[in-house]
């Protein structure tokens, strides 16, 4: 594909994402009182991780419902399986990860996507939680740090696990709150490398722990 050809693509999956999060905001305020608070710290350009807890399937679109800008999601591989559901998540720049068999495609397309400027969405506790409670973090999210070499945004839900618990079904009408923390830049001197993600990716934890909700 030439590049004017692929700019006029570009713009089409820019507006199908673009509707898509306004859809998702649409809903979440009817049917979850969704709430956003500090937005005002989201960069407005620049490569950036966004770091949130991880509670429930919602969390993904209701993050891209809350952000003023475009965010990448990462995706398991097995979801590109389906074609529809291929054409789908690409087009809501979604990026394969093998969860099974981790290589270094996934992690390069990350990097790449950070240095150019984009905002890519990291779990770092890694899974859901079942309880609603903060999980530790895994030391993934801090070898990316090192790699890419962006600040994070911390970002955690307030009601979520309520709204849509793992291993249950959604509850309508229950609160959403959704908030952003402070950029920063995770750092580390310890020279044992697993060691060094593993405390950036705590120090990305305990950003997301120290996120309060709003007085009402």
């Amino acid at each position: 594909m030439n590049k004017s050809s692929a700019r006029p693509q570009r713009f089409q999956n820019q507006a199908f994402y673009i509707f898509v999060c306004a859809l998702c905001h649409y809903l979440f305020r009817c049917y979850h009182s969704l709430r956003v608070e500090g937005q005002e710290n989201i960069p407005h350009k620049g490569g950036i991780i966004l770091a949130s807890n991880h509670t429930s399937f919602y969390d993904p679109p209701a993050l891209a419902a809350g952000c003023h800008r475009i965010l990448h999601f990462l995706a398991r591989k097995t979801l590109f399986d389906h074609p529809l559901f291929r054409w789908l998540i690409t087009n809501l720049n979604a990026i394969p990860v093998d969860q099974e068999n981790p290589d270094m495609t996934g992690l390069r397309t990350i990097i790449s996507k950070l240095k150019l400027g984009h905002i890519v969405v990291l779990f770092p506790e890694g899974s859901r939680t079942f309880d609603g409670e903060l999980l530790p973090a895994q030391p993934g999210v801090g070898l990316v740090v090192e790699k890419a070499k962006v600040p994070v945004l911390p970002a955690r839900f307030f009601g979520m696990h309520t709204a849509w618990p793992r291993g249950g079904s959604p509850r309508f009408f229950t609160p959403i709150t959704l908030v952003f923390g402070k950029p920063f830049i995770p750092s580390s001197d310890k020279t044992d490398k697993r060691e060094r993600y593993q405390e950036m990716s705590d120090q990305i934890m305990a950003a997301i722990a120290e996120i309060q909700p709003p007085k009402t």
